[in-house]
């Protein structure tokens, strides 16, 4: 019970430690917290306590000789982590974060969403009006998709296509990595006007550039045509049941009576222990609006409302993909 107690504060001293460039300053080798305190105009006693304390829930390591040094959870808080775990905990430790989830109970209450009662808009809303936790939150999305691409690349027989458009694909870090695995494949990738901009020197350092057409847009409006299947990873937990018909039906548009719909999303069963899509379900219910995890059967449902029917599943723990086709 103390664990679980101290569990908020631990997210918030870390996040603080991050955020104050320590992993990053122990990058070069083990230091003293006067040493580090000087390199990052922290106070050093303080800076002491707080890695004595971190170092005790298996952040850092505290030497016999009074130095700290990285151990292997601490190093992956530095920057430049391919798992953007730096990100990820910036992110969960944000004030905008934080202040939803100390409403926590307006969700147990209405079953609408904190962030919104809190802050008076949507995330959406906020990330427009807050540049860079949009930036930290977008590179929280590229983490959680370095982990998952390999997976979809393998698991879903994308030999059978000639061309694939990701739908809110982002800096195409999902996008690059089919490419990459399936040379014959040519992509589009639909985000809006200023995310494509960051998207080409990804597209461009992983070689796959000349591959991509970059397609600017909203999906609540209409999709690009021509693809040969429409894939959308982590986008209908986002949003509620009409908003994703409206997105179907906008796929459903674009795909013709050939084309397919491709679902990359965790499956959460009404009654399911699984520890990664369980705790997510409660973070979509406090920061998106209508946000949520859903079943192969509320999958279902949704295709149908789209205009679609589901025809194969390619199932996997972490992630997994529905396809559609045209009703």
């Amino acid at each position: 019970m103390f664990e679980q107690a101290a569990a908020a504060s631990q997210l918030l001293v870390l996040g603080a430690l991050v955020r104050s460039g320590i992993p990053d300053a122990l990058s070069a080798g083990p230091l003293s917290a006067e040493q580090l305190a000087e390199r990052t105009g922290l106070h050093a006693d303080a800076l002491f306590r707080t890695l004595r304390c971190v170092a005790l829930q298996g952040y850092f390591r505290l030497r016999n000789d009074g130095r700290f040094e990285h151990n292997s959870r601490s190093r992956a808080l530095c920057s430049g982590r391919l798992s953007r775990a730096r990100e990820f905990l910036l992110y969960s430790s944000s004030g905008s974060n934080l202040a939803a989830w100390s409403a926590f109970e307006h969700a147990l209450r209405t079953g609408r969403s904190p962030f919104d009662h809190v802050h008076g808009m949507n995330v959406w809303e906020w990330f427009d009006r807050h540049a860079d936790e949009r930036e930290i939150f977008a590179h929280t999305m590229m983490g959680i998709s370095v982990a998952d691409a390999p997976v979809i690349a393998r698991i879903y027989p994308f030999r059978e296509l000639h061309s694939v458009c990701d739908v809110g694909g982002g800096r195409g870090t999902l996008l690059s990595e089919l490419l990459i695995r399936h040379s014959h494949l040519r992509g589009v990738l639909y985000e809006t006007e200023g995310v494509l901009d960051s998207a080409r020197p990804l597209l461009e350092a992983r070689g796959v550039l000349n591959r991509v057409r970059l397609s600017p847009g909203d999906f609540f409006d209409s999709v690009p045509t021509g693809a040969d299947a429409y894939l959308l990873k982590n986008i209908l937990h986002d949003w509620s049941d009409e908003r994703c018909a409206t997105i179907l039906r906008n796929v459903r548009d674009a795909a013709g009576k050939h084309g397919r719909v491709l679902i990359a999303e965790s499956l959460l069963e009404r009654y399911s222990r699984d520890p990664l899509a369980v705790p997510a379900d409660l973070q979509m219910m406090v920061a998106c609006s209508d946000g949520r995890e859903r079943s192969q059967v509320e999958f279902q449902n949704l295709l149908i409302k789209g205009g679609f029917k589901l025809e194969r599943l390619f199932s996997y723990p972490t992630i997994s993909v529905l396809e559609g086709v045209a009703a």
